[in-house]
């Protein structure tokens, strides 16, 4: 064969080999395209579920969580106040919303809009699915742009870490999702739009109310623990369990990694629990202990009277107490309606203080005013459950409820007699 067939030959192959690899890049190029289209229409369709469910209220968020209107918030977006009016993103319409349950510590609050059916909502998530990394969507209003007619915001992000304790978020998602003034009460979602938390807190410097990359969620699976509650609350307020009392715990940082009970003290809760001296808690509720932080960041987590397992570590031997959770007293400054309605305020002594009066509400028509502290109710000192007793009375019903009031020559005692109204 001569060399001119040979060469001729060579091309001809050469051609061949190049045209197939031409065609295997660009069918692989094709395939990629067509994954990436298919995975942004999803991220679509995911966005447009997620925004019809989104809620305007009032300088904050919320979201719909069922189809017959429950919607979840922040308590400092709208749990001290018994009504609402909000606009729901996926029908246009403004609806009126009756506060049902409010969770000052965990910053949650539920609105149930009137008379509603077959309104868009999203679904409850898995935070054991939760995993750092996976990317996440936060819709919320920022800086209140969209408060005329335009849709919520939706930023793309991800979840930066879990179990982060940041104030009275004491288990939150931290996640780098644009997160700003407005977004507060929004939906965390996964990108099928699964909701994973409530959007309530961020992290800013120099006193700049605005995204540095780093926003707090309230997590799934504290919402669902407190969510049943919420609905059965009658628009009082829930509370958080926390450790029991007289249970002093050491300050070392050392490599036990656990929480180690430095003393207790005589008589206290912890002892009547069944904890002593020297214990190490090594885990709650299954979840690994790593300090103090982190065990009272778990615990707080809960709602009161729960039950949950400690494994701690006496002596050298491993065992378990069973502990049910007393209640966590509501911090001072912590502000929430009443059913009276009126607006109240957790005093550091002493008993709430009213800080607004509704027109036209029981408590106006009884004569309190801005500034009352109440001191009894019935004879009753102002406990925390002190709502209860007023929620126990049927409409028409009276009470007594003594008020301290500042008068022109000092402190003044008044008996003010509440007719219990029907909502």
């Amino acid at each position: 064969m001569t060399k001119h067939k040979l060469a001729l030959i060579a091309s001809v192959l050469l051609g061949a080999s190049v045209g197939t690899s031409l065609f295997a890049a660009d069918a692989k190029e094709d395939a990629i395209m067509a994954t990436a289209l298919q995975a942004e229409e999803e991220l679509t369709k995911a966005i447009a579920k997620s925004s019809a469910a989104f809620v305007f209220v009032g300088g904050g968020s919320g979201v719909l969580v069922s189809p017959d209107g429950y919607i979840l918030t922040n308590h400092h977006v709208a749990g001290d106040r018994k009504q609402w009016t909000v606009r729901v993103e996926g029908t246009g319409r403004l609806v009126v919303c009756d506060l049902v349950g409010t969770d000052p510590v965990g910053d949650l609050a539920l609105l149930k809009a009137r008379d509603a059916k077959n309104l868009p909502f999203v679904e409850f998530g898995e935070i054991s699915k939760v995993r750092v990394g996976q990317q996440v969507l936060a819709v919320g209003d920022p800086f209140k742009l969209a408060d005329l007619e335009g849709p919520p915001s939706v930023s793309i992000g991800t979840v930066s870490a879990l179990h982060r304790f940041q104030g009275n978020y004491s288990d939150a998602i931290q996640t780098d999702s644009a997160v700003n003034p407005g977004n507060s009460g929004g939906p965390l979602l996964t990108l099928d739009s699964k909701l994973i938390g409530i959007t309530g807190q961020i992290m800013s410097r120099f006193g700049a109310k605005a995204n540095t990359g780093i926003g707090y969620a309230i997590p799934i699976d504290q919402i669902l623990r407190f969510y049943p509650l919420l609905q059965e609350a009658g628009g009082r307020v829930v509370y958080h369990g926390t450790l029991p009392e007289g249970l002093n715990f050491s300050n070392k940082v050392d490599e036990t990694q656990s929480a180690t009970i430095e003393k207790i003290d005589p008589d206290s809760e912890g002892l009547k629990a069944g904890f002593k001296d020297g214990d190490r808690i090594i885990s709650v509720d299954g979840k690994t202990i790593y300090n103090y932080a982190r065990l009272l960041g778990i615990v707080r987590s809960y709602p009161e009277n729960t039950s949950l397992d400690f494994k701690i570590d006496r002596g050298g031997k491993e065992m378990k107490l069973t502990v049910k959770l007393p209640r966590m007293q509501l911090p001072p400054g912590m502000t929430y309606a009443s059913p009276l309605g009126v607006r109240l305020q957790q005093m550091r002594e002493g008993g709430p203080r009213v800080t607004n009066v509704e027109r036209g509400s029981a408590a106006a028509r009884a004569g309190f005013i801005q500034g009352d502290v109440i001191t009894t109710s019935d004879g009753k000192a102002p406990s925390d459950d002190w709502q209860d007793t007023v929620l126990g009375r049927k409409p028409g019903e009276q009470l007594t409820i003594h008020v301290l009031r500042k008068g022109p020559s000092g402190q003044i005692t008044k008996a003010l007699l509440v007719t219990v109204q029907q909502d």
